[in-house]
């Protein structure tokens, strides 16, 4: 055989354990974390009897979403806040900081962002980048009643990442200020604690994640639909929340790569609010890391990561963040 056939039948060697190796990485089967006690018990304490029924807006592929309007209780429009909930979650767990700031003279606007709750198809979006159109549709919609309105975004854990990065985008311009409770920065942040042992709320699957990366560079996206990541929820809580995502959805409800870059590129100010016993977020780390890149940091002694979004103490912090007065 010539040497150019060796080099080909090399080649073709090559492609089919490379093909074999990707197939192998995608069937890697995703495994869900141990329950985190925690956050199931901080979300069972968020008192949520008097929340205002699901109200509906449509996206611009024909999609109905789902929000909780809590209208200002003094009858002024001036102001809305945008509320993202954390991963896995839904607008409910938004619900105390929605209720104060409707009853500050700010509306509040809770919401089911596509993939969890109400709206679309838990734990998927169709493309990355879908959660960003919706909020765009929403505060269109919102601007037909209120088009001089003011637009603030609040955002806790997953969901501050995902106003970080909506602050570092375009869109962002749409808001004069953005709250970011407890945020998760991404995966290599300094601001995270060691994701084990108690601390561990989610579960990615690696070898899935690593092949499905490779394809789309190739340009095989269907990988995108496949979960690879899984939430340490308890299991009586399966009809309330989201315990797993795509790979398309862990892209987008999430902090941009470019983290530090997204605060230096927001228009609106940046206020961080963290509770020092928060046990998935570093509180100091943010008070060490983030004051040179622009934002404030709050820490709220005593309150852990879901009691950020229901305590007293740090609803207060909450409300006067976004009552402050702009520059």
């Amino acid at each position: 055989m010539s040497f150019a056939g060796h080099v080909f039948l090399g080649l073709l060697a090559f492609v089919g354990v490379a093909a074999i190796a990707l197939a192998v990485m995608l069937a890697w089967p995703l495994r869900p974390p141990p329950p985190l006690a925690s956050i199931h018990e901080g979300a069972m304490r968020i008192d949520a009897g008097s929340a205002p029924d699901l109200s509906r807006y449509q996206a611009r592929d024909g999609t109905w979403l789902a929000y909780r309007l809590y209208p200002a209780a003094n009858g002024a429009r001036d102001r809305i806040a945008i509320l993202a909930h954390g991963s896995s979650a839904q607008s409910i767990e938004m619900h105390a900081v929605a209720t104060a700031l409707a009853a500050s003279g700010v509306t509040a606007v809770a919401v089911d962002f596509r993939g969890h709750g109400a709206s679309g198809t838990r734990g998927d979006v169709a493309y990355p980048g879908q959660l960003d159109d919706d909020l765009a549709d929403l505060i269109a919609e919102l601007r037909k009643s209120d088009p001089a309105a003011r637009f603030s975004l609040i955002g806790h854990s997953s969901g501050g990442g995902f106003a970080l990065r909506v602050a570092g985008e375009p869109l962002g311009a749409a808001f004069d200020r953005f709250v970011l409770l407890s945020p998760y920065l991404g995966y290599s942040a300094p601001t995270n604690r060691p994701a084990e042992g108690p601390g561990r709320w989610a579960s990615p699957d690696l070898p899935r994640i690593v092949a499905t990366i490779l394809l789309g560079r190739l340009g095989i996206d269907w990988p995108q639909s496949l979960p690879v990541i899984a939430f340490a929820n308890a299991p009586e809580a399966k009809m309330a929340v989201t315990s797993r995502y795509t790979f398309r959805l862990l892209q987008n409800y999430t902090a941009p790569l470019d983290w530090k870059g997204a605060f230096g590129r927001s228009k609106g100010r940046i206020a961080v609010i963290a509770g020092a016993d928060d046990e998935l977020m570093d509180a100091e780390a943010y008070r060490r890391e983030l004051p040179p890149l622009g934002a404030s940091v709050t820490v709220i002694p005593g309150v852990d990561h879901i009691g950020i979004v229901y305590r007293p103490e740090a609803i207060k912090a909450i409300v006067a963040a976004i009552a402050e007065p702009g520059e």
